[in-house]
């Protein structure tokens, strides 16, 4: 004996499309949140580390979302590196820009002080993608989820 059955749902089809539009909804929101956390968070010494943060795509929609640094540093200063030998002009530089020592002879000292703690001791972590993760993980997105689904 065969038989066989077809159940219409129309409703039900909708009802998908509707959970699916609104979990992109959270999904974008969310990233926003994250993009504009990370930017609070990131080091700033030239300001291009924060002005280079960006989401793509920046709008609506999308099934999948790209949150980056842009730039080659970030991930060391996202967790740190290991002791290694750095060139003294680009210290020299930050000295001044920091305002650290007012005359020349001064800078140059702080900026080889510098140099030799990076050698031996490496650099720390200034974490700015990681702690935004996790603020919008625990705090943004049962927020949003409650805004989008009501």
């Amino acid at each position: 004996m065969l038989m066989s059955f077809n159940v219409q749902t129309p409703r039900m089809e909708n009802a998908k499309k509707q959970v699916l539009d609104k979990s992109k909804m959270v999904l974008f929101k969310s990233m926003v949140k994250m993009e504009e956390l990370a930017k609070m968070r990131a080091p700033v010494d030239t300001g291009n580390l924060k002005n280079r943060i960006h989401l793509e795509p920046s709008f609506f929609g999308a099934d999948v979302y790209v949150l980056s640094d842009g730039v080659i540093y970030g991930i060391d200063l996202e967790y740190g590196n290991r002791p290694h030998n750095v060139p003294l002009k680009p210290l020299i530089n930050w000295v001044k820009r920091k305002g650290i020592r007012s005359d020349e002879g001064h800078q140059i000292a702080f900026a080889k002080y510098v140099q030799e703690k990076i050698r031996l001791e490496g650099v720390n972590a200034q974490p700015f993608f990681r702690p935004a993760l996790h603020e919008v993980q625990f705090k943004w997105v049962p927020l949003i989820t409650k805004q989008v689904f009501g």
